[in-house]
This record gives C-alpha cells, structure tokens and sequence, in this order.
C-alpha cells in the first residue's frame, strides 16, 4: 500500500532520485576510505618487515666466518649454530616478529640452516630439514632480490606475512638465506586505528554536505513540484470543461513555459469554441431557410412535371406515326437501290463479258498462231530425227567395219608374237610391241562395243521420238480446229453481250428517275420525323431535368434537415466548455 503511493507521488520519486544517489556515493566513500587504510597499513607492515629482514640480514652477514663454517659442518652441535641460533631469538624477541630462520640452496633444493624458534620448542626445524618456495619467490631470490609476500592464512600462526633476502659476505657473496615471519593482525590493528581517524573526517564533512544537499533539493523540489501542482491544477479544470482558467509561471524553466503553453492552449480552444457557436447559430437559420425554400420548389416542380408529360405524350403519339411512314420509305427506297445496284451488276458483267469475250479472241488467236508454229517446228523436228536416224544407222556400219579392223589387228599380233618367240632374244622387243598392239586391240574391242550399245540405245530413243513428234503433230492439228471452233461461238457471245448492255441502259435510266422521286419523299418525313424528335427530346429532358430537381430538393431537405442536427449538436458540444466572452 504505502510502495503504490510512493510510486504514484512525484514528490516522493524527486526526493529518492536526489537522496539515494547522494547515499551510495557516501557508501562508495566510505569503501574507498576503508579500502586505501588497508591498503595502506599494509605497504606499511610489508615495507617495515622488509627493512628488518634487510637489516638482520647485513648484520648477520658481518659474521660470515661463522656462516660459512656452520655450512661446512651441516650439523647442530657446534657453538657456531648455538651463536646464530641466539642471535636470531634475540631478533624475534626484539622486532615481535612470529618466527625467524636461516636457510640455504643446492642442487637437492631448499633446507633450513638455523630455526629461530626458543630452546625450549621441540617442533623446531633442524638443520637439513626440506624447505618448499612459491616458484615465482625462488626465482627472484636466486636472482639476489628480497622478497616480500602479501597475507597469507597459515593453521597454526593464522594471518601472516612474510620477507625472504639473500645474506651476503663482504664481497658480495651470497652465503645463506634469512626469512621472518611477522602477524598479519597488526594488518587489522593499524587499519582499526586508521579507519577511526579516517572516519572523525569524513563523516563530519559528509554529513554536512549531506544536510546541505538536502535542504537544496527541498527548496528545488518545492518550486518544481509547486508548479507541476498547479499544471495538473489547471489541465483537470480543463478536462472538467472549465476554460476560464489561467495557469500561474512559478518557475523560469521548462515547466514554467508549458504553463504558458497551456494558457496559450485555453485561448486558442476559446476562440475556436466561440467560433463554433457562432457557426452553429448561422447554420440553424441557414438549414431553416433552406428547409421552407425547398418546400416550395418542390411544389412548382410537381406542377411543371404534370404539364411537360402532356405535351410528352402528344410529341410521342406524333413522332411514332412519322417513324411509320420513314420507315415504309426506307424500305422502298431500299427496294430501289437493290434494283438499281441489280441493274449496275448486270450492265458491269455485261461489260465484263464483252471484255472477257474480246481478251479470250484475241489470246485463242494468239494460240491458233502459236499452234502453227509448233506444228511446224514439229515437222522440222521429224526431219531432223529422221537424219539422226539415217547417221545412226552409218555409224552402225562404221563400228563394224571398225570391229573387221580389230579383229585383223588382233591376227596380226598373234603372228607377230609367234615370229618373235621363234626369234629369241632377238625378237624379245618385237614381242613386247605385238603384245601391245594386242592389248590395245582389245581395249579398242570393248570400247567399240560400248558404242554399238550406245549407238543401238539411241536409235531406239530416235524411233520412239519420232513416235512422240507424230503424236504431237495430230495434237496440234486437233487443238486448231477447236480453237477456230471457240472463235465462232465467241462472235455470237459478243452479239448477245451488245444486246445485255442495251437492256442495262435503258434500265439504269429508269432507276435514277426513281431515285429521285424518293429522295424526295423522304427528304421532306425525315424533316418531320427529326422535328417530332426534337419535340419529344426537349420534353424527355425538361422532364428528366424535373425529376432530378425534384429529386434534389428531397435531398436538401434532408440536407437541412441533418444540418439542424448537427448544428444542435455542435452548440450542446460547445455549451460544455465555460469560456471567458470577449
């Protein structure tokens, strides 16, 4: 409950932005004050520890004589360990420190040299006993630095620190190792004792600041919270209707200019509102007027429509008979025209027929000519197969005659052959040319013969030319008496041709007059049809143009109607708001 109220208080949500960040930057002092005291205390204690490690170590340097003799003894009985051994019980009682040892290194590793621990402690570390280092420790003190470590938790000594240096001889030699142990409760001790003083200061000095933050943010808060008071103030009268309020400037940042804003908004809604009901009023007289000026137009109207629909019907009446009698002329005159294109089809072909008529004459004539000549040339044509013939047959005489040649050559070159192998070697040449000569005889055999083929194969084909030529001959003879015939008949197409286009003439001449009695005749129903038409158009439209007035003033009727509803209900809208009247 109380959580949802301060949720909802601006006061509240101002007061904790500006208080709580002022708290944690207390509470991040207050941590950074602790953290550097223990920070502190502790360079101190590490730094104090060092320096004594330092110390003790050059002074136990002083005797090296005895270090390095209790080194090459390795062993506890021997006044050189019982010296050392006190010295360093003597430092441990002197500095408070926990615990300090000698210690050193070979190869095996890290072993104590002399425990500083009492005489009387029996859980001291003997000489020889391990010893185990942080790594990173070793390395530096083989390397002859002093080491100091941070706090660490030991089971028996607690808390803990601790310093590590070489021991050196006069010339720089390392002989040994000492490290002291020191409570890391005097860490705490000396924070406690710095936080204390610390905290004398700075809390003194936060408070103040606190206070004084505090009463800056009061008188801040007040003047920004008084002004958002009084905004809220004035929106909630606005959103009651109440306009007549005037917002106050309290402060001179960005409140205060949305309180001007505001003041600036309520004039502009008065102005607007005093406009509304001003146009609110003239727009009732207005749909007033317009309601009664409606009323009467849509009498006249009523009235004016009843006497165009007589004069309507009697135009229509008037304008159906014309259309009759237009419409019997269209049809005769239609009647005429498929006369008159009749008889101008039948003068064209006419004319077309004579023409064709005369074309067809002249190229059967052409023909006839043609006819002739291909008879003659045909003729021609048999006088030359014949003498192809007739070389034929010569040729054929001449291949045998050559075929006797061969057959005498081929005798011939037996007989040569025969007397060059009687011969020997001598004849040898002759034999070579008598076989030559027979083998060309061959050759020339089968080549003679290959012409005696041919030769026969065209005899055949000049035979059956012939043939051919004949039958064309007889061909042409008939198609020139049937072309002689068609020009017969062609005359007396043509005398019948000059009679049609007579009869064509004097039927064209008939159909023009025709023609132009019925243009006249419709020229005049046509005059009377478009003034019937024109009549009833007029009256369709002042008609129409009655019905949408008509039409129109019910609509503004329910126009003014509407208007004085909204009118009304713009003045109940505005008569909401309480305005100041200029």
């Amino acid at each position: 409950m109380v959580f949802g109220k301060i949720r909802k208080d601006l006061r509240v949500k101002l007061y904790l932005i500006m208080v709580i960040p002022l708290l944690v930057m207390g509470a991040l002092i207050l941590w950074t004050t602790q953290t550097s005291s223990e920070n502190a205390s502790l360079l101190t204690i590490q730094h104090n520890n060092q320096r004594l490690t330092e110390n003790t170590a050059k002074l136990l340097g002083q005797d090296a004589d005895g270090i390095k003799r209790l080194n090459s003894l390795a062993a506890e009985d021997n006044d050189q360990y019982k010296s050392l051994r006190d010295e360093l019980v003597k430092t441990s009682l002197q500095s408070g420190a926990l615990y300090i040892y000698m210690y050193n290194h070979n190869s095996d590793g890290w072993f104590y040299t002399v425990d500083g621990a009492p005489w009387d402690d029996e859980d001291y570390s003997h000489y020889g006993d391990e010893m185990k280092f942080d790594p990173e420790v070793e390395r530096q003190l083989l390397n002859g630095k002093t080491v100091t470590t941070g706090i660490v938790h030991d089971p028996t000594w607690g808390p803990m620190l601790s310093s590590f240096t070489p021991i050196k001889d006069a010339g720089g030699e390392v002989i040994g190792y000492l490290g002291i142990d020191i409570s890391a409760k005097a860490v705490h001790e000396i924070t406690a004792g710095t936080l204390a003083g610390s905290y004398r200061k700075v809390l003194p000095i936060f408070a103040a600041v606190l206070i004084l933050s505090l009463f800056m943010i009061v008188l801040l808060m007040r003047g920004i919270l008084k002004q958002v008071g009084d905004i809220k103030s004035c929106l909630e009268q606005m959103t009651g209707g109440n306009l007549k309020v005037v917002s106050r400037r309290i402060t001179k940042d960005q409140l205060g200019d949305i309180s001007e804003f505001i003041n600036h908004l309520v004039s502009q809604w008065t102005k607007m509102l005093q406009a509304i009901q001003q146009g609110s009023q003239s727009l009732q007289q207005s749909s007033t007027y317009l309601a009664r000026t409606t009323d009467a137009n849509h009498r006249q109207i009523g009235e004016l429509s009843r006497a165009i629909e007589e004069i309507a019907t009697g135009s229509m009446k008037q304008a159906e008979e014309t259309d009759y009698s237009v419409r019997d002329s269209e049809q005769l005159g239609g009647i005429m025209d498929e006369v008159g294109s009749y008889v101008n089809q039948f003068s064209d072909t006419s004319e077309r027929l004579s023409g064709v008529q005369t074309q067809v004459t002249r190229e059967h004539e052409l023909l006839l000519v043609k006819g002739r000549e291909n008879a003659e040339k045909v003729t021609a044509l048999q006088a030359i197969s014949q003498a192809l013939t007739e070389k034929s047959r010569l040729a054929s005489s001449i291949s045998d005659q050559i075929h006797n040649i061969l057959k005498l050559t081929q005798i011939l070159s037996l007989n040569a052959s025969i007397e060059a192998a009687r011969a020997g070697e001598a004849g040898k040449g002759f034999a070579v040319v008598a076989g030559e000569m027979g083998l060309l005889a061959r050759q020339s055999e089968q080549s003679i013969q290959e012409i005696d083929t041919i030769l026969e194969s065209f005899v055949r084909e000049t035979y059956e030319m012939a043939s051919h030529f004949n039958d064309n001959l007889a061909a042409v003879q008939e198609q020139e008496e049937q072309i002689v015939d068609c020009l017969r008949t062609f005359g007396q197409v043509s005398e019948i041709s000059a009679e049609i286009q007579q009869l064509a003439r004097r039927l064209e001449s008939r159909t023009t007059d025709m023609h132009a009695l019925r243009q006249n005749v419709e020229h005049r129903l046509s005059s009377i049809a478009a003034a019937s038409e024109e009549t009833s158009a007029m009256t369709e439209e002042v008609s129409a143009s009655a019905v949408d007035q008509s039409q129109a003033a019910e609509e503004l009727s329910k126009v003014s109607v509407q208007l004085q509803e909204l009118a009304g209900e713009l003045k109940a809208y505005a008569d909401r708001f309480q305005i100041q009247n200029a």
